[in-house]
């Protein structure tokens, strides 16, 4: 026995390598190594538009997580273009190509880097299979290890800035009555005592007879044990059970059975290990501490919202009238209709939210300038060259798919020419227009970074080639506003210039009725409906409308009577199968978070495929409930949330009594709602544990819309939203962040929710 004590690890070890035993490297270890190996470099093929290949030779950089490449000639090689990781969005095999590029490759060997929110998509082809695998599960392994590094560093400068707050007198310490007030201004009204326990295990350099205090890294600790969280705590030892940490078994057994996922190897839940646990400890050896377990859970991965569909995944090559189209109003406009200002940036904000269609109400300027503002008003005017110069520089930073400028003329022809002037300059090869209308609207796909102008388009004869001719007024102010209907009467013509109707790409045309598609049959045609007007049709013949949008755009806008820029629903306009349902974007409210619930789909990009339920008479008969439908049971158990904010008029130092209400908006006999109890005097960590349970006919249509209000005697005060289509919900525990009124995602706030979608049995027809 004493031998063997004797024969200590080292003995061991150096027994084993003689013998020519290695343990087998864990899997950080082996994708480490991987890492090391790409930053060395590998020669690549960019694949170019015809199939094209040009070699580079790229190298991943595992210290500044960048992906590079330099030229494969001697005279390029000291020429090199990189991207930060973080801009990247996927990494793609090449056997889900959607864009047909590698139709003339192996795509086998092939993958593709998928930039950000704009969708620009590097293709690159490998020497052999193995060097591909390779590059994809190395990027992969990359990307998660950013996304980690850059939530942990938000969540820790985060907390460093409360610290600055709350130390006001500079001495880089907080006292215990700090603390206090610090946490009573992040919403939490907690227990004295409690705090006074986790205040002094935290301050590890306390000297006796001294005031204790924390410093800014004991401060950080001290946080992190205080927003611990009891519920995500249960779940972990569902699995952790009584050896106190989770195995990559476990995790996976978690994700198959709990979150509903599939295809989950034992080799992702390594990764997911490797990138999430922070204890260097637990990660070489392949285990998932809690607090791992935590950062992982709140994760994007895990969100509410399916992962999948935060990028492009819908055939993008259908023609665009089967699209929804993210759309604004008046889109110049900051504040109200009739005497607020007009700016260029609001069509920068719409763009980059994602919208593709802006509005540009266009009148004689001075100086032969034609300006943009509300006409009959007195909102103040921007010049029509301002705002094409900011949407070319803006029209495609979110989504690469179409902007469409709907054009309200209202201009000489003097002046109309100068419009198409600037256009044809400014916007260059992006400008698309047709000598010839297609017969079927182009796709969204086939319009990538393209320009579309929206407008009347000339009748172009033998015997008058060149001739500007009258056309129909098509103003807006004039549908929807009685105010200047008088004054209109004696404009209903307009003249219309040769060279603004030559840059025409999609043609607006006159509505007649439901039954009378415009002439040309198919054509690229567009009719806009106030919103009063579309109401009528929608309540008095909604299968009509539906059959009309198969082959003509509708595209939908507010009443003037609404001189606030207040907004209608759009969810009717939805269901009706309207396509370009167009809201005043600086109006923040229900109608707005909607849309951004909407177009949350198909990874922002402006365009959301229609359900099959609005492509054909039968389909539509489950919408009008006509036919049996297969719908779905919505049972969402509310857990909990974490860190809320207070209103943003709330009296100083008040705590709030948080309630969530989740509400279904899709076709009218979807429509409901349900809310949680209200939780007294906590907005740091409110417990609910409620379930709430929805019944949906047709979810292709529906949307959920999670609203958090605070409890209020009189008038209950609007704290954040959330919205997202329900089939782009996915099952299990899952945390969803909060919006503010104007859109904006609160830093830190979360709700954690357990979500089970069941099929409904077949329903009666109505």
């Amino acid at each position: 026995m004493e031998d063997m004590k004797k024969f200590g690890d080292s003995d061991l070890m150096a027994t084993q390598k003689r013998q020519g035993w290695q343990r087998s490297p864990t899997m950080k270890e082996q994708l480490d190594a991987l890492l090391r190996e790409l930053s060395n470099g590998a020669m690549l093929h960019k694949i170019k538009g015809g199939g094209i290949l040009y070699t580079r030779q790229f190298f991943l950089d595992s210290k500044s997580l960048k992906l590079s490449y330099t030229g494969s000639q001697r005279r390029f090689r000291k020429k090199s273009t990189s991207w930060a990781l973080s801009s990247i969005e996927e990494i793609r095999e090449g056997e889900k190509d959607y864009a047909k590029r590698l139709d003339h490759h192996d795509r086998g060997k092939a993958f593709c880097v998928v930039f950000g929110s704009n969708h620009d998509v590097l293709y690159l082809l490998a020497p052999n299979y193995d060097i591909r695998d390779k590059w994809v599960k190395g990027m992969r392994y990359a990307l998660q290890l950013n996304q980690f590094l850059k939530q942990k560093e938000t969540d820790k400068f985060w907390i460093c800035e409360a610290f600055d707050r709350a130390d006001k007198n500079a001495d880089e310490r907080l006292d215990f009555e700090e603390v206090m007030t610090l946490l009573k201004s992040l919403n939490a009204d907690m227990d004295r005592g409690y705090v006074r326990e986790m205040f002094n295990a935290a301050d590890c350099r306390r000297v006796k007879g001294e005031k204790p205090t924390l410093d800014r890294g004991e401060f950080v600790q001290f946080y992190t044990v205080l927003t611990e969280r009891p519920e995500v705590e249960e779940l972990y030892v569902k699995y952790a059970k009584d050896v106190g940490y989770m195995t990559s078994s476990d995790l996976q057994m978690f994700l198959t059975q709990d979150q509903k996922e599939t295809d989950v190897t034992i080799e992702r839940c390594k990764e997911i290990i490797v990138v999430y646990e922070p204890q260097p400890e637990m990660k070489k050896a392949e285990k998932m501490s809690l607090i791992g377990f935590r950062c992982f859970l709140v994760s994007q991965q895990q969100h509410l919202f399916n992962r999948s569909h935060r990028r492009v995944y819908q055939d993008m090559t259908q023609p665009m009238t089967n699209y929804f189209m993210n759309s604004s109003h008046n889109t110049y406009l900051a504040e109200d209709q009739l005497k607020g200002p007009s700016r260029v940036e609001c069509y920068i904000s719409a763009l980059k939210r994602g919208c593709r269609c802006v509005e540009l109400d266009c009148w004689d300027g001075n100086d032969g300038e034609p300006v943009i503002y509300h006409g009959y008003t007195l909102t103040s005017k921007i010049l029509f060259l301002d705002v094409i110069k900011a949407v070319k520089d803006y029209a495609f930073v979110t989504s690469p798919y179409p902007v469409t400028l709907s054009i309200e003329n209202h201009c000489s022809i003097e002046q109309q020419n100068k419009m198409a002037e600037f256009m044809v300059e400014v916007f260059g090869d992006m400008l698309h227009y047709y000598d010839s209308l297609p017969e079927v609207a182009p796709s969204p796909h086939e319009l990538k970074n393209k320009i579309l102008v929206k407008g009347k388009k000339l009748k172009i004869t033998a015997e008058q080639p060149d001739a500007d001719e009258e056309v129909t007024d098509e103003d807006e102010s004039a549908d929807a506003n009685d105010n200047v209907q008088q004054q209109k009467k004696k404009e209903k013509k307009l003249k219309l210039s040769k060279k603004l109707s030559q840059i025409v790409g999609m043609t607006s045309v006159h509505f007649t009725n439901t039954q009378e598609i415009p002439s040309g049959k198919g054509k690229f045609t567009v009719v806009s409906l106030v919103e009063k007007k579309i109401s009528k049709l929608l309540d008095s013949e909604i299968d009509a409308v539906s059959r009309y949008t198969r082959s003509v755009l509708i595209r939908t806008y507010p009443d003037g009577t609404r001189t606030n820029s207040s907004n209608y629903n759009p969810v009717p306009m939805w269901c009706g199968g309207c396509q370009v349902v167009a809201l005043n974007f600086q109006t923040g409210g229900e109608e707005m978070q909607l849309l951004h619930g909407r177009f949350l789909d198909n990874g922002n990009s402006g365009y959301v495929l229609k359900p099959p339920c609005l492509q054909s008479d039968e389909g539509f008969m489950a919408v009008m409930g006509t036919k049996p439908c297969i719908g779905k049971r919505l049972i969402i158990q509310v857990i909990s949330g974490f860190q809320l904010p207070k209103p943003k008029d709330s009296k100083k130092g008040e705590i709030i009594d948080p309630f969530l209400k989740v509400e279904i908006h899709g076709v009218q006999r979807d429509s409901q709602g349900k809310k949680t109890a209200v939780v007294k005097n906590n907005g740091f960590k409110p417990v609910w544990n409620e379930r709430l349970l929805f019944d949906i006919e047709v979810p292709e249509l529906a949307l959920v819309r999670f609203v958090v209000y605070d409890s209020d005697r009189y008038v209950d005060d609007f704290i954040g939203y959330y919205v997202v289509p329900v089939n782009s919900i996915v099952e299990g525990y899952r945390h969803f962040p909060l919006f503010d009124k104007n859109g904006d995602q609160y830093e830190q706030a979360l709700v954690f929710v357990h979500v089970k979608v069941e099929d409904l049995p077949p329903q009666q027809t109505h």
